[in-house]
């Protein structure tokens, strides 16, 4: 059940980084090639970048990434340790990232309602709204506090013999 919805999670968070890099990517050609072909450049291009498709691509990417277990990671320590130890070292630092991502999500959040609530602008020449771009980081670290919450239960499982067989991550 774990494993089933945190699939759900991971392509739907992928998914959006996928198409925020194929945007950002797109626009960034374009612009280029308007700027140095016709020299007329996309206005909007460079905040658009910068205050959207970054952030979507970066904090709806390293979730799923972490669910996957395709971030660097130095495993030496861990390596030759038994299995039950070596699960209960992924609880601990799945409990680390946890605290920090939760954090993480709770200010932000709170900083995203605030930005929302005053109405804030970017100041640029398109006045795009500030919520949205804020907006990005509590919703993207919200999908590793849930990778975390999941590990942890499958860690958990995994080290005291609840679960059937599989192996987490």
């Amino acid at each position: 059940m774990i494993r089933k919805a945190m699939s759900f999670v991971d392509h739907a968070f992928t998914a959006v980084a996928v198409l925020a890099l194929a945007v950002m990517t797109l626009l960034i050609v374009a612009d280029v090639g308007l700027r140095y072909g016709a020299g007329t450049p996309i206005f909007f291009a460079h905040d658009l970048v910068v205050l959207y498709l970054t952030p979507a691509v970066f904090f709806f990417g390293f979730g799923p990434t972490y669910w996957r277990s395709e971030h660097l990671s130095v495993d030496l320590l861990t390596l030759n340790l038994p299995r039950r130890l070596r699960e209960l070292t992924d609880v601990l630092s799945s409990a680390i990232g946890l605290w920090v991502f939760g954090l993480l999500t709770w200010v932000a959040w709170e900083r995203a309602a605030g930005s929302f609530a005053n109405d804030e602008v970017i100041a640029s020449i398109v006045p795009w709204p500030a919520w949205a771009s804020y907006a990005l980081v509590p919703l993207g670290s919200a999908a590793m506090v849930l990778v975390c919450a999941a590990r942890i239960l499958i860690s958990l499982g995994n080290a005291f013999g609840r679960v059937s067989g599989e192996a987490a991550q």
